[in-house]
């Protein structure tokens, strides 16, 4: 019994799921895989699996025959010729191995010395049972997948090649000398092994021939290989392996055909016919003696690996920019791409009429190379990779114009893959609808820091019928340098209609905006017809958090600057967009900010910039959308800056900044957050965020900061006139100790005081209103009046001035907005929020066609769509603002449910929240009736409540909306019964009179019952057995609803009954 290691890293690791593929090698027992994870105690961290699968692991099935000229193993399964005596259990059972013909061959594994290749410099023999503490070295060997096994690996310096020669063969004749090799590259993108043919021709001695290079990056696997040789001189065969830092190389299972024939007198080679095989390198990398080991010389220029293929040229004749992506395949350097497969496809170039592919390449021309899928005598991943050099660091408009050829039926995929930061990032594919001809594409790469890698993956059938086959040609990196910049980058202000003008997509991420057009639920502000920006977490899925839209370096225009824009944020389940400016050695420093779903429709917003003319220091802007779950997406449009400040907004939370309110000089109002616990005076948790990390607006009322009678002014920037009566919400939180009166001006042409607060304070925050009218520009002034108590304050949070009169305490008709309600989500409850929406705005969710307020598409209600939740007792809440203690007062409100009838599983309930705790008032389940019901209830409670309308599940998720409008809270007022009229929709009513209207059911249920068993028994006894089995056909039931992992599939009888 051996455990084995096949994999460990100590990381660093991101936050996001990574893709590992480990191949556990030939194991000829029965066996078990375990998964350890440690970590240190100083270290918190989190170590997840998902998504485990074994591919390939079976043995061949055995078969009656097999095809012409393929062997048939002793266990009758089948195996191609060229996987005899290739050091490979292809058969299962070793007999693959063990052929007459194998007897020949001239087998190395290094278990009991190093064979005929003992003439070897810079390669060490050595097992992993004894290795040293180096993440990179390998597990086991390849012959006995074992860690007691044994192989050659180089112990060579980084700077110089470790050597390995074979013994001297005699000229090949008319047969090939075929050596099959399995080599190790692992822990660095600079280690390397070349095979080269060294020819010992005394009459023109010939550098060594390089006939097989493998570069950078493999994994922590043995990779086979195969090299056929054809010689008309003796010659040798040498292996040269050269590590990067911290990488290994090995060699493992060297297997030499019976057509390779060593010389039989061995006297010693003539002096200089073999001479050490010097490191071949590409002509343009050739070092001179002057420059350090990997840097590139160029005149009198020693250029550093890490500005190579930076896009930024420092040679006079671009050398160190030559071999960085760009190519025609014309050449044998092939514009530094490197084949890295490992499996039984590579990429390599090809002239285009040997190729299946078409007979002319890319340009057209009926001769030239282009990049193609070939066969390969790899055993592991089935897929082929190419590779370009250490790319980077790029600049937003970087591009790669291609052409390519792809045909593969019934399956196969050409794709374009950035590998940066461990993670490799998708960021082309031929579309499936792809086949036969030269294409051409563009694929946008963006900002990216060094290093990044570019890598083509192809996966093609060529054993099928017609011109099966994959390519790539005329590949050119345009635009990639960091610094260029054009007029374009300029241009901040931009509806999308065009192109993204001056903003471009970060990579830095893995979740990115797409412009995309409208159509759908999808639909631009501009024209509604038009281009917007998107972000959708789902389309590809994101692992990381946030997605960023930023522009290049600006030059300011004046000192102040006002940005406007539109935004969209609507789903259950949204997270953040928030703007922020940055500047090069500086914080960034916060606009802007919205979290939660703020509905079904377009809204507009602004944020002042301020800069220091004085400094040349240039801005960038960035929007950053960071997702809080998948349901629910976020959209920019109509971005425009002008000289001068802005008006003041119209919402203002305090998260990122003090929106614009001065105090004048006093500085008696702060913005702080209670984020340590410490904080001395104000509110534990601010309002908009619920939370000890969320920021408010508070001024310390204690004598020694404000003598009684004193004032403390918060005055806003100026708003905008008004067009129409407005109304201005905002929180506010009195202190326990009675600090004093909170006054509100409105300071248009003159100040006059619209509200004044003196109540005492609590543990909650309330909510305050003032009706505003205003002809010309205004502020809104708060005015603190000190009372001279200790250990009092005033705060405010969550101001929103919105269109319509203020609406009473916990009433709402949702055409302005949510009026108070409160729909923030509860990680506890899953993290969902209620919506807000109208029944002509497209939408990804369903959602009633018209409103009850106006009864049209145009009117709009609160809305929460079930089908999000899952299982586990989840549910979303919106809640009234906190309501003064009542004998008796009515909530009436109209509400709509939309599910199917055998699937009601959704719930609507009305809850009343106090200091007591949570007490049912009202539920309801629905199905799909297409209207809106009332319904009236009596609240009571002798200490400030709450108001909650909770909508949750009551068994399996079904797609299915429930709506919400016209909640009237009719304080110190007993319900009433509606007056009955024609068309009324159904009334429940939770009156005193429920237990007797309940009773008479059950009563009345039971005499149903009773009457239906005497009736069968008497259809029974007359022999009547048709009425069993017509009704039997009839019922509906769980035999023909069919469940999947996406949703349910409902009977005809049941959707078409509506």
């Amino acid at each position: 019994m051996e455990t084995l290691t096949l994999w460990q890293s100590s990381g660093p690791w991101g936050p996001g799921w990574q893709e590992l593929v480990v191949a556990t090698g030939r194991i000829r027992g029965n066996f078990r895989v375990t998964f350890s994870a440690t970590r240190n105690a100083t270290h918190r961290g989190t170590v997840a699996l998902d998504d485990v699968a074994f591919w390939g692991c079976g043995l061949p099935t055995p078969q009656a025959r097999c095809l012409p000229g393929h062997h048939h193993c002793q266990n009758k399964a089948c195996v191609e010729p060229h996987q005899l005596c290739d050091g490979d259990d292809n058969c299962g059972d070793g007999s693959d191995e063990d052929t007459p013909l194998c007897s020949h061959h001239m087998a190395t594994n290094f278990e009991t010395g190093l064979g005929l290749w003992d003439n070897l410099e810079g390669w060490a023999r050595n097992h992993s049972s004894s290795s040293p503490e180096r993440p990179a070295w390998p597990r086991r060997d390849h012959s006995w997948n074992s860690a007691q096994g044994s192989f050659l690996v180089s112990v060579a310096e980084p700077s110089a090649p470790a050597i390995l020669s074979s013994p001297e063969f005699q000229a090949s004749g008319p047969h090939n000398c075929s050596l099959v090799f399995y080599h190790y590259l692992h822990g660095s993108e600079a280690g390397s092994l070349q095979l080269l043919l060294q020819t010992g021709d005394p009459g023109a001695p010939q550098a060594p021939v390089l006939l097989r290079r493998r570069h950078g990056e493999l994994g922590a696997m043995w990779v086979r290989d195969r090299v056929d040789i054809q010689s008309k001189h003796p010659f040798r065969i040498v292996l040269a392996g050269q590590t990067g830092p911290g990488g290994i190389v090995g060699l493992d299972d060297l297997i030499l055909s019976d057509h390779c024939k060593p010389v039989l007198v061995v006297s010693g080679p003539p002096p200089g016919l073999w001479a050490p095989v010097p490191w071949p390198q590409p002509s343009s990398l050739q070092p001179w003696d002057f420059c350090e080991p990997g840097h590139l010389s160029c005149g009198d220029l020693c250029v550093p690996p890490e500005q190579l293929c930076d896009f930024q040229q420092q040679c006079m004749g671009g050398e160190d920019e030559q071999e960085c992506g760009t190519t025609d395949f014309e050449t044998p350097m092939a514009g530094g791409w490197e084949d890295a497969s490992v499996g039984r496809l590579q990429w390599g170039r090809h002239l285009a009429q040997e190729s299946r592919v078409p007979s002319t390449h890319a340009s057209g021309a009926a001769a030239g190379h282009f990049l193609s899928v070939q066969r390969a005598w790899g055993q592991l991943t089935a897929e082929a990779r190419v590779l370009t050099p250490a790319l980077g660091p790029s600049g937003p408009r970087c591009e790669l114009h291609m052409a390519y050829y792809f045909q593969s039926h019934p399956q196969g995929f050409l794709a374009l893959v950035v590998v940066e930061d461990g993670n490799r990032e998708l960021v082309w594919q031929v579309p499936s609808s792809s086949s036969g001809g030269w294409k051409v594409d563009t694929v946008l790469l963006g900002a990216r820091h060094r290093p990044f890698w570019l890598e083509f993956v192809g996966l093609v059938d060529l054993d099928g019928p017609g011109h099966q086959g994959a390519g790539v040609d005329n590949l050119i990196m345009k635009d990639c340098s960091p610094t260029v910049t054009s007029e374009k980058d300029t241009e901040i202000s931009c509806n999308f209609e065009r192109d993204t003008c001056g903003w471009h997509i970060s990579h830095l991420t893995d979740s990115h905006w797409h412009r995309m057009e409208s159509h759908g639920p999808g639909y631009d502000h501009t024209t509604g017809r038009g281009y917007f920006m998107l972000l959708d977490p789902t389309d590809p899925p994101a692992r990381g958090p946030g997605a960023q839209l930023l522009t290049q370096p600006q030059v300011p225009a004046g000192s102040r600057e006002c940005l406007s824009f539109w935004y969209h944020l609507h789903g259950p389940q949204i997270g953040t967009l928030r703007l922020v400016m940055r500047r090069d050695g500086e914080v960034d420093t916060h606009l802007w900010s919205r979290s939660g779903t703020h509905g079904n429709r377009w809204h507009e917003a602004w944020a002042t910039l301020h800069h220091q003319l004085d400094s040349g220091t240039k801005y960038q802007l960035l929007f950053e959308g960071l997702r809080n779950g998948y349901h629910g997406t976020m959209a920019l449009d109509d971005v425009a800056v002008r000289p001068g400040p802005c008006w003041a907004p119209k919402r203002c939370s305090f998260e990122d900044s003090a929106c614009g309110f001065s105090t004048r000089g006093q500085g008696l109002w702060m913005r702080q957050t209670n984020a340590t616990g410490h904080t001395a005076w104000g509110p534990r948790a601010d309002h908009t965020t619920e939370t000890a990390q969320g920021h408010y607006m508070v001024v310390d009322m204690s004598p020694q900061a404000l003598p009684r009678g004193h004032i403390a002014s918060l005055i806003s920037e100026e708003h905008r006139p008004l067009a129409q009566p407005a109304c201005l919400i905002f929180w506010y939180h009195l202190s326990l100790q009675n600090p004093g009166t909170l006054q509100v001006h409105v300071e248009e042409a003159r100040r006059r005081q619209v509200l004044s607060i003196s109540a005492h304070g609590g543990f909650a925050w309330r909510l305050g209103s003032v009706d505003v009218q205003a002809e010309q520009a205004w502020r809104v002034v708060f005015e603190a009046v000190a009372a001279g108590v200790e250990h009092s304050y005033i705060a405010l949070d969550d101001l929103l001035l919105q269109d319509g009169p203020c609406p009473r305490p916990a009433s709402c008709d949702f055409e302005a907005g949510l009026c108070g309600w409160s729909h923030l989500p509860w990680p506890s409850l899953g993290g969902y929020s209620w919506d807000w929406s109208s029944g002509d705005t497209p939408s990804r969710y369903p959602q009633p066609s018209v409103d009850h307020t106006l009864g049209t598409e145009a009117g709009h209600f609160a809305l929460f769509e079930t089908g999000v939740l899952g299982p586990g007792g989840r549910a979303a809440w919106l809640r009234s603002q906190p309501l003064p203690p009542t004998a008796v007062s009515c909530l009436r409100f109209w509400y709509h449910m939309g599910f199917p009838e055998h699937f009601y599983k959704g719930e609507l309930r009305v809850l009343l929240s106090s200091a007591q705790g949570q007490l049912v008032l009202w539920g309801a389940g629905g199905h799909l009736r297409h209207q809106w019901l009332e319904s009236r209830l009596e609240v009571a409670s002798t200490e400030e409540f709450q108001i909650v309308f909770e909508a949750t599940l009551g068994g399996q998720p079904a797609l299915g909306p429930i709506a919400l409008d016209d909640i009237e809270y009719l304080a110190g007022q007993r319900c009433q019964l509606p007056a009955p009229s024609q068309g009324d929709a159904a009334v429940a009513t939770s009156q005193a009179t429920v237990p007797a209207v309940v009773g008479g059911a059950l009563l009345l249920l039971v005499l149903l019952v009773l009457l239906a068993l005497v009736g069968r028994h008497w259809l029974w006894k007359k022999g009547d057995c048709a009425f069993g089995a017509k009704r039997a056909a009839a019922a509906p039931g769980f035999d023909n609803i069919l469940f999947n992992a996406d949703g349910v599939i409902l009977p005809v009888s049941v959707t078409n009954d509506q």
